[in-house]
C-alpha cells in the first residue's frame, strides 16, 4: 500500500528532481529514528542520510534525518 512508503524528492545537487521511494516501517529504523519518520509530513524539508544493501537496484532506507542537529547535541561546546 502507498501508505508503507514515503517519497522523497532531492531539492539540491547532482540528483536533483529525483523521487525516492523509501519504507515508514523498518527493523533497521531505531525507534527514534522511527518515530522520526513517522512524524514527516507531505512537504518537510530535512537533510536526510539514505542507506541500500544492494547497489544495482538500490532499496532505500532512512538512516539518519537531519545529521548536523544530532552533532551539535553530541558535541560540547564552549563560548
Amino acid at each position: 500500500g502507498q501508505n508503507n512508503h514515503l517519497w522523497l524528492e532531492v531539492l539540491e545537487g547532482d540528483d536533483v528532481g529525483i523521487r525516492v521511494s523509501v519504507p515508514r516501517y523498518s527493523r533497521a529504523y531505531d525507534e527514534e529514528l522511527q518515530e522520526q519518520v513517522l512524524d514527516l509530513d507531505t512537504g518537510d524539508v530535512h537533510e536526510f542520510i539514505l542507506e541500500s544493501e544492494e547497489t544495482t537496484s538500490p532499496n532505500w532506507r532512512i538512516a539518519t534525518i537531519d545529521p548536523a542537529e544530532e552533532q551539535d547535541r553530541q558535541t560540547p561546546v564552549t563560548a
